[in-house]
C-alpha cells in the first residue's frame, strides 16, 4: 500500500496543488482571474503551512 502511494507523481494527486488551481481557473465565470477572491485562493493554495 505505501508503495503505490510513494510513487505518485505530483501531477498524479487528484488532490494537488496544481490541480486544485486548474479547478479554480476552470471557475471562471464563478470566481473572476482579476477578482480578489481569485488572489487570495491562490495564496492560501501556495502557502505550505496552511
Amino acid at each position: 500500500m505505501s508503495q503505490a502511494t510513494s510513487s505518485l507523481t505530483p501531477d498524479m494527486d487528484p488532490y494537488g496543488i496544481p490541480q486544485a488551481i486548474k479547478m479554480l481557473d476552470c471557475m471562471s465565470e464563478e470566481v473572476l482571474k482579476a477578482s480578489p477572491l481569485y488572489f487570495f485562493s491562490l495564496k492560501l493554495l501556495l502557502n505550505q503551512d496552511k
